[in-house]
């Protein structure tokens, strides 16, 4: 039994193993209080009993053939010798469930081997006729019977744990898939906060080098918010870590202006409409990206903003394609998965971001 094994399949393992040796041991009990008198022949079939209570105590544990064949050869010569001194049907016990063991842990030639052995076993059962040949149909059918009824038993057992066991590996599966995935979202809300956050610092940090002999107040002062940022990084992503952190778009607007207004980017904020409750972190979430990009991926004299029923962002200087915007790749599928579009228009120098979301009603 692997130490990983769940709960639920330690209890199916437990279960059939249960089921498996009840059965056996009745069946066990039965055969020994049949044969006995004389005693002795309760004494000779004993081991073959016990031996088969052990095979289905163990069918789960993978036997091996060299396990499982001593136990099939004692359990062979009890149901021979049996049936030379004429004793009762049940004498195969100590044979079946052994050989069923046995079919159920193969893999190759299962259903062969379980066909030659149902019929192999009723056929021997003829030797009774030696000495009690009236009691030959008896012994057919119940060695039929009993053949019949525990490789059955054993074979649907195997079957039923491959299937539990399947389903634990694919339970398994999606258990590894939601850690990724949430790993994935850390990743990206990580990006978002650091990325977008350490291109501004970049920034002023420009601003501020490039000043510092010449204005050392406007120096001063973008060291100053410098220091700010690098706080709010830290504290967003502490927020983060314990997940408390949220964005709003009102925050990220201001911050989004603040930011293209230091880089010499004019800005035209169009407010047309409110943002609804509900889309309020997606719409920041949105804005945060468009100004990222804006910064890093185009050479931008103005930027238009514009809020009515969804969120649209327009830059001029973006030049050639767009390529692949792994951020905005990513962004797609969330704002996909919270029920809105995200739309891209690239030509004539121009870029514009478009986001639309599903108004409710009440």
């Amino acid at each position: 039994m692997s130490v990983h094994e769940s709960r639920p399949m330690r209890r199916m393992r437990k279960i059939t193993t249960i089921g498996a040796v009840i059965a056996v041991a009745v069946a066990g009990i039965t055969q020994l209080l049949v044969a006995s008198d004389p005693l002795w022949h309760s004494a000779l079939q004993l081991p073959s009993v016990a031996i088969a209570t052990w095979a289905a105590s163990r069918w789960q544990t993978g036997l091996t053939l060299r396990q499982l064949l001593p136990a099939v050869a004692i359990g062979s010569l009890t149901w021979v010798t049996a049936l030379l001194l004429g004793m009762g049907p049940l004498s195969l016990i100590g044979l079946v469930v052994p050989v069923a063991v046995t079919i159920a842990t193969m893999r190759k030639y299962r259903a062969v081997t379980a066909a030659a052995f149902v019929l192999a076993v009723p056929a021997s059962s003829l030797l009774v006729t030696a000495v009690r040949p009236d009691s030959a149909e008896h012994y057919l059918f119940t060695s039929l019977t009993y053949t019949l009824m525990f490789t059955g038993v054993f074979w649907l057992n195997d079957v039923t744990w491959r299937l539990f066991s399947e389903l634990e590996t694919m339970r398994r599966t999606e258990t590894e898939l939601a850690i990724i995935k949430e790993r994935f979202r850390f990743a990206s809300d990580l990006h978002d906060i650091q990325g977008h956050t350490l291109h501004v610092i970049k920034l002023k940090a420009a601003v501020a080098a490039r000043l510092q002999h010449t204005d050392p107040e406007r120096t001063a002062a973008e060291l100053e918010a410098i220091g700010r940022l690098t706080a709010q990084t830290i504290e967003q992503a502490r927020d983060l870590a314990n997940s408390t952190h949220s964005l709003t778009f009102a925050s990220e607007l201001a911050n989004a202006s603040e930011l293209l207004d230091a880089a010499g980017i004019r800005v035209d904020v169009h407010d047309r409409g409110r943002v609804p409750d509900a889309h309020d972190g997606l719409f920041a979430l949105v804005l945060r990206e468009a100004t990222t990009n804006v910064l890093r991926h185009t050479r931008a004299t103005e930027v238009s903003i514009t809020v009515d029923d969804g969120l649209s962002v327009r830059n001029d200087g973006a030049a050639g394609e767009p390529g692949a915007l792994r951020g905005l790749e990513s962004l797609r599928t969330r704002v996909r998965d919270a029920g809105g579009t995200l739309d891209i228009e690239h030509g004539a120098g121009r870029f514009e971001l478009r986001l639309h979301v599903v108004q409710e009603t009440v």
